[in-house]
């Protein structure tokens, strides 16, 4: 991409992006697990030898940026949890030098986008530490599709406040010795449809540009070309089910839910649904509606076989189709969809294994 073409779409995002970006917040996930310290001698040498010789082979300097690039991908798989919950939908790419100081290591397919992760180099301290006051936008060349994207942080990650993301940022996401940052560009499914059809093939050309300071150029980096991944999803039909809720006086059908390692989609019907999803609805009289397909949301759990529980939590969007509400429900890690056994809302079990 031209730098006059990034320069142009730095200068007119939409104020609304600004803001989201502005007041970014990571998201969560859970703790990466508990690596063991101890390795005995054998394997010890044998890592150091190997080391030694990749030194030899590429220089230090060279080294080191190989080394950060597979220690990202590394934590990147550990922090969604890909391994132990068998996500399907995620591939890491071979991380030979970026084009144009972009360096793709992996990506997945979440349900409802695709999350891909980019090595940035170089990037100053300074300039990681201008983060969330500064921020990057992804392009996918040749479709003139945007968006905002951020720095690469534990999903689990709870922070408040600028010097919080800070530091969080250097800490986490900025490795100063090869000046590189580790970014997510956050792709939802309907651009990369769009973009695939446009340009009429499978592999895109991604693109970033980083917001320079008044009266600087903008930093432009990549392209870089990735396929995205399949969706992994199972699918569970309620019947319907049913579900009346004593201290709201109100019933609910629960149609399905739709089901990804990262995200859910709960499909839900009741009588009043079509006057409330229209943008004129009394919002007032919407409430206890609200609170009922909040309930089947969080309340809602999944149960494993080891005996564990999950909730999909609340409800980021919940569009309006065919006279069904459709509950979009997201999270950070990943978890094992082929091994739900049993789910359940309050004493209504919706499905069982078996």
């Amino acid at each position: 991409m031209k730098r006059e073409t990034i320069s142009r779409m730095l200068d007119h995002l939409d104020d609304k992006w600004i803001r989201e970006a502005e007041d970014f917040r990571p998201g969560a996930i859970q703790d990466a697990p508990e690596r063991s310290h101890s390795m005995n001698m054998k394997k010890r040498l044998v890592s150091i030898a190997l080391a030694a010789a990749l030194i030899l082979a590429l220089g230090v300097t060279a080294f080191a940026v190989w080394s950060i690039h597979s220690a990202r991908q590394q934590e990147i798989r550990s922090d969604l949890r890909i391994d132990e919950n068998k996500v399907g939908s995620y591939v890491e790419y071979e991380t030979p030098d970026g084009g144009n100081g972009l360096t793709l290591l992996s990506s997945v397919n979440d349900g409802e986008a695709q999350r891909v992760y980019v090595n940035v180099s170089p990037v100053s301290v300074e300039e990681a530490a201008a983060f969330p006051n500064s921020y990057f936008v992804w392009c996918l060349e040749g479709s003139g599709l945007q968006g905002f994207a951020a720095p690469a942080l534990p999903v689990e990650l709870s922070l408040q406040g600028d010097e919080e993301i800070r530091n969080a940022v250097l800490q986490y996401a900025y490795d100063e010795q090869t000046q590189t940052l580790t970014v997510e560009c956050y792709i939802s499914q309907i651009f990369i449809e769009k973009a695939q059809d446009e340009l009429g093939t499978d592999s895109l050309p991604l693109t970033l540009g980083m917001a320079a300071a008044e009266g600087e150029e903008p930093r432009v980096f990549g392209p870089v070309n990735f396929t995205p991944t399949e969706e992994q999803r199972r699918v569970f039909d309620f019947g319907p089910a049913v579900y009346h809720d004593d201290e709201l006086g109100l019933d609910i059908e629960i149609v399905s839910l739709e089901l990804t390692p990262f995200s859910a989609v709960w499909s839900v019907r009741y009588d009043a649904a079509s006057s409330f999803h229209t943008p004129e609805a009394d919002w007032y009289a919407y409430q206890p509606w609200s609170e009922l397909e909040d309930r089947v949301c969080i309340e809602s759990l999944l149960y494993f076989s080891d005996g564990s529980s999950f909730s999909t939590g609340g409800a980021l969007a919940t569009p309006f189709e065919d006279g069904v509400v459709k509950l979009i429900c997201g999270w950070g890690g990943a978890i094992d969809i082929d091994d739900v056994q049993e789910i359940d809302l309050g004493e209504l079990v919706l499905w069982e294994n078996g």
